[in-house]
């Protein structure tokens, strides 16, 4: 038994550091202030998404980026256009702006201080996943219960080049 781990016990520790710290990485600053959530690795789903893209996703990537790094940051997000912004309920947004052809979505969220919060990226199917909208939620409320402790964190992003 001395030899065994317990992959549980990191776990619970884990869980409880996320309920009390947010950490976010900047990906651009104009009038709005453009941010998405790290994981408890450093990890930005978000930008390693849209990365990790495939050559058949470039239009819609660079695309995607232009409205994250010089668009939202500028002008802030596309109030009342259907096709480039779509209200998922509970404070939740879906960013829809793309060319023809792949349909990638970035779900975020509005803070009260000209603050846009990335909480998930995917390519879309026929309708958004449920799984991700339950994840942008939740999200959410440890950025608010994180902002009400004072624990939320921001790095600047790194980029190549």
């Amino acid at each position: 038994m001395s030899g065994e781990t317990n992959p549980k016990a990191g776990k619970v520790l884990t869980f409880v550091n996320r309920e009390v710290n947010v950490k976010l990485v900047r990906i651009a600053r104009g009038c709005w202030d453009v941010l998405a959530v790290l994981d408890d690795r450093g990890e930005c789903q978000v930008l390693d998404f849209i990365a990790a893209l495939g050559a058949n996703y470039e239009a819609a990537k660079r695309a995607l980026l232009r409205v994250l790094r010089i668009e939202l940051p500028q002008n802030g997000p596309p109030a009342c256009k259907a096709q480039l912004c779509k209200s998922l309920g509970d404070g939740i947004f879906e960013l829809r702006r793309q060319p023809k052809g792949k349909k990638l979505r970035v779900l975020f969220f509005y803070d009260d201080s000209r603050r846009i919060v990335c909480t998930n990226a995917f390519a879309k199917a026929e309708r958004t996943p449920r799984n991700e909208v339950e994840l942008a939620k939740a999200t959410r409320q440890r950025y608010l219960k994180a902002k009400f402790r004072r624990k939320l964190e921001i790095v600047e992003e790194a980029r190549d080049g």
